[in-house]
């Protein structure tokens, strides 16, 4: 069984190009597969893989991947890294020792517009991009060069500390990828590390830039002091105005008690006056007025949310989540509302909880988002996941507020939303493999997609999207192995390899729908829905990721009658009301009730009458729906069966002195 470690480049040297390789472990899996087949389980509407309408890829015989991508409404800009020599879509780019960096433009079409590069003698990455409002980029990386920093080409810094990173920011012309300025930062020291791992940019196009340093620096006349003994990293966030000279400088410090801590920025985004700032910490930290609190060993990092003003990066409010076991967070993106939305990871079955919510687990590691008002107050929280690891990467906003969810799981098993199944198992040939799930703004599922690889060493790993019109996704990551991203057309690489692709979502899914009551109205909960045969192991009565046409059912439960019966789907979702009849009331429940329902047959026309007053009669057709319901309030009533089918129907007949169910023929 194969357990699903993703990994984000950070910036983080010891995490820089860590992304842990899936382990080979075929055990039980062709057993599964045999039991799945006598089981007869059939994925009938289930979405499987769907196809890229195009794939294009950083080949190299070293590592290679695309990082962030952004959209100026006509053109994409996407970014990423190649080691040594590489060629992208017949771009040749040149040979550096070290990663270098690459910023390309290319039209919706997949064609090429402009391109920029970054390249010296060590690593050299951009981990982020921005756009401002002449859409000109600006990118944040950093630097461990020895002896050269070259953009374009062109020599634009000679480091004289040896063995040292340093951050960048650089701005590049949106017209053709020329530079505009660039400003390195480094430390006070030799032998230490400084980067930068994310930018934003405001509506006068101010710049944020936020990373992590484990020595003291200073940019222009504004310090940044390491504040910690021992080992560790401090996040530091500065304003820059448009030219990039600095306009204040903020650092979040650690409570003095400990050993030092480590922290690091995992999101920006800034909207009106305020700054909404994301970042992941391993003890106590002040944040303001405020101690952020933390629990564990400090082996994993909890989560904290900061708004700041963008004047002086006062601290306006905060909030702060997590376990004793590993989570994170991996995006913060704006609703048009202006609420916030946050998505992860977290441990399955573990204490991690926001605001006191807990959500649902599947596996080992879980995928989550949720949504929190501008003051962090939480609004609600989804899980997502497999059997065994599941992420969250990367959102996406709508114009219609509806939710793209971007991350990766393990195939193996399938994929659940709240307890509901929505993409089947890849096994025995199982990836671990990218997925897109779409919520509306409310947090309830509306369909989902996957992208597989094509072995049992095949990765998917989905970095970012930008989200077009009518639900086109433009995606970048990396991907190992035999990946079929465009039909028929398999793409091999023994290396990590960067794929940009476009994926049309506009396809359509519905859902189906079972109420599960008793006679009195009450939710049975805990009965067995079966469709096609299959149900889910959560005991959840919706069934998602369903294709038009007819589907059969089943629904069980100890003490009643179990009822079978066939749904249509043909261009919505379906709610399926059920009422299900326990034998033991299926006669009057109590002695005293006296009921007579005539004629019987009967073709238009019946009466029921009672030896009390009437209060209430529901019919139900034989699969359990619901057909009539009449309130009544005297001691008989007569009832018209126009627009009712020949068959059998359940009456039931609540009078004030008990309720007594009778069967119907209706003959038309």
């Amino acid at each position: 069984m194969c357990i699903l470690y993703f990994s984000s480049i950070t910036g983080l040297s010891a995490n820089l190009y860590d992304i842990n390789f899936k382990t080979n472990a075929m055990k039980g899996k062709t057993l599964l597969f045999t039991l799945l087949l006598v089981a007869g389980i059939i994925s009938k509407g289930i979405s499987q893989h769907t196809y890229a309408d195009w794939a294009k890829h950083i080949v190299a015989q070293e590592n290679t991947t695309f990082l962030n991508i952004l959209s100026d409404g006509d053109a994409i800009i996407a970014n990423g890294y190649w080691f040594l020599q590489a060629e992208y879509d017949g771009l040749e780019l040149p040979y550096h020792v070290g990663s270098n960096a690459l910023i390309i433009k290319k039209d919706l079409e997949g064609n090429i517009i402009w391109h920029s590069t970054m390249t010296g003698d060590n690593l050299d990455t951009f981990f982020d991009i921005a756009l401002d409002s002449e859409n000109n980029i600006i990118a944040a990386g950093w630097s461990s060069s020895n002896e050269y920093i070259a953009i374009n080409g062109v020599t634009v810094y000679e480091p004289n500390m040896e063995w040292t990173s340093r951050g960048i920011v650089a701005k590049f012309s949106g017209e053709d990828g020329s530079l505009i300025w660039t400003k390195i930062i480094n430390p006070n020291e030799d032998y230490y590390e400084l980067s930068l791992t994310k930018v934003a940019v405001d509506a006068e196009d101010n710049i944020y830039i936020s990373g992590y340093a484990n020595t003291s620096f200073e940019i222009e006349d504004v310090q940044f002091p390491y504040t910690q003994e021992g080992w560790g990293s401090l996040t530091f966030m500065a304003k820059l105005d448009p030219s990039g000279s600095i306009v204040w400088g903020k650092q979040f410090h650690f409570v003095e008690e400990g050993d030092a801590g480590w922290s690091m920025p995992r999101s920006i985004e800034v909207t009106n006056d305020n700054i909404y700032f994301a970042f992941q910490y391993s003890k106590p930290i002040n944040v303001g007025d405020d101690v952020l609190p933390y629990e564990g060993e400090g082996y994993y990092d909890w989560i904290g949310l900061v708004k700041l003003s963008t004047t002086d990066a006062e601290v306006l409010k905060s909030n702060s989540y997590g376990s004793s076991s590993d989570q994170n967070i991996a995006s913060l993106k704006f609703d048009n509302n202006g609420d916030v939305l946050v998505a992860g990871f977290f441990t399955s079955e573990s204490a991690f909880n926001i605001n006191g919510v807990t959500p649902m687990s599947y596996g080992v590691e879980d995928g989550y988002v949720a949504k929190f008002n501008n003051e962090f107050e939480l609004i609600w929280l989804r899980s997502m996941g497999s059997e065994f690891s599941s992420r969250c990467f990367n959102l996406s906003i709508s114009n219609d507020n509806r939710i793209f969810v971007g991350g990766g799981f393990d195939s193996y098993t399938p994929m659940y939303f709240e307890g509901s199944k929505l993409i089947d198992e890849e096994s025995p040939t199982n990836s671990l493999a990218m997925f897109q799930v779409v919520m509306d703004e409310n947090g309830d599922f509306e369909k989902a997609f996957a992208l597989h690889g094509e072995d049992i060493y095949s990765i998917v790993e989905y970095k970012d999207a930008v989200l077009l019109d009518n639900d086109i996704i433009m995606a970048v990551g990396q991907s190992l192995d035999n990946v079929s991203f465009v039909e028929g057309n398999q793409f091999f690489s023994e290396h990590w390899a960067g794929f940009l692709i476009k994926w049309d979502l506009s396809k359509e899914f519905y859902k189906i729908i079972f109420e599960v009551k008793d006679e009195d109205g009450n939710s049975l909960n805990n009965a067995v829905v079966s469709l096609e045969g299959t149900s889910n192991p959560f005991n959840k009565h919706s069934f998602y990721q369903i294709d038009p046409g007819v589907y059969g059912y089943s629904i069980t439960l100890e003490g009643y009658d179990t009822i079978e019966g066939e749904v249509e789907v043909i261009n919505q979702s379906e709610v399926v009301p059920v009422t299900m009849i326990s034998p033991n009331t299926s006669i009057n429940s109590l002695n005293s009730v006296s009921v007579n329902l005539f004629p019987n047959p009967t073709s238009d026309i019946f009466t029921i009458t009672a030896n009390s007053v009437i209060e209430e009669i529901i019919i139900s057709d034989a699969i359990g729906r619901m057909v009539h319901k009449q309130f009544v309030g005297k001691n008989s009533a007569q009832f018209d069966t126009y627009g009712l089918p020949t068959g059998i129907y359940l009456v039931r007949i609540t009078t004030r002195d008990g309720i007594a169910t009778r069967k119907l023929q209706i003959i038309q």
